[in-house]
């Protein structure tokens, strides 16, 4: 498939023609999604959970084949097979060097990271295994429900000291003010591609800088996918309707960035030409 041949974000809304093939066949996949494919314990749980959740994110990095049956597991390896579920787990990789390396060049000097939508927040907690004590971070989620299991991963490590847990919404103003100090990072991954009005990722990067204000921002930017008309035919997001992403061009969110006032943006791309992992500077 081309790039060209991409639906964009308005085409993804609205409902197929009865007259158009294409109806037909992404009928036909979700309804064996939701009926023989749920014996795949991930494809299950994003029925349950949304696939845009934390929850099939972390069952997609830890990327262990599970389900009833023989049948069930031979689903779910596929279904972790899916060049988007391998982007994902790529993405966790780089956005891990990245924060890492940004620990490493303070060399030691005491550094608060915010996550602002963090989910579990796994791949967090495999940076502080490896980093000193002087780490120290914040993660805020809208689920109480997700960063209470996190809580319970920080426990099981360990790590109980040094990280916080703040239920709230990236996309309030109020809820970014209850944010206690300026972090030396924050961490906005994956937020953009569930929001689908691009003025208010572009208000909310002038909001965060404003308020939050932080030495520096890591996010990520999904900018093409070819699986992206079965992903919004197929699959459900979190509220159970239609799974639609927005892909947007990097350099795009990048100037709305450079607009808000971040700069000397640090781009990496994941293997498959998914996402864009930017770091900027305040």
């Amino acid at each position: 498939m081309s790039r060209k041949s991409i639906p964009s974000f308005e085409e993804l809304e609205e409902p197929l023609g009865w007259s158009d093939p294409k109806k037909y066949y992404y009928l036909l996949a979700g309804l064996f999604l939701r009926t023989a494919g749920r014996l795949s314990d991930g494809i299950d749980l994003g029925f349950r959970y949304g696939f845009d959740s934390g929850m099939i994110m972390n069952y997609i990095y830890e990327n262990v084949p599970h389900g009833k049956s023989f049948v069930g597991r031979a689903l779910d390896e596929a279904f972790l097979g899916q060049t988007t579920c391998k982007a994902f787990r790529a993405v966790k990789r780089i956005q891990i060097e990245a924060i890492s390396a940004f620990i490493d060049e303070r060399e030691g000097r005491e550094t608060f990271i915010v996550d602002l939508a963090s989910g579990k927040a796994d791949y967090i907690y495999d940076v502080l295994r490896h980093a000193g004590p002087n780490v120290k971070v914040l993660l805020r989620d809208i689920s109480e429900k997700t960063l209470a299991e996190s809580r319970e991963t920080a426990l099981s490590l360990g790590l109980r000291d040094r990280v916080g847990f703040e239920v709230g919404d990236a996309l309030d103003v109020e809820s970014l003010r209850r944010i206690p100090y300026r972090p030396n990072l924050a961490i906005e991954a994956g937020l953009y591609g569930i929001i689908h009005d691009d003025e208010l990722v572009r208000r909310h990067l002038s909001d965060l800088r404003e308020i939050v204000g932080p030495e520096a921002l890591l996010f990520n930017v999904q900018t093409y996918n070819e699986q992206i008309e079965l992903i919004a035919r197929a699959l459900v997001n979190q509220d159970g309707e239609p799974c639609v992403w927005h892909l947007r061009d990097k350099d795009l969110v990048i100037g709305w960035a450079e607009e808000a006032g971040f700069r000397d943006p640090v781009v990496k791309m994941d293997p498959y030409g998914i996402y864009a992992v930017v770091l900027m500077r305040n």
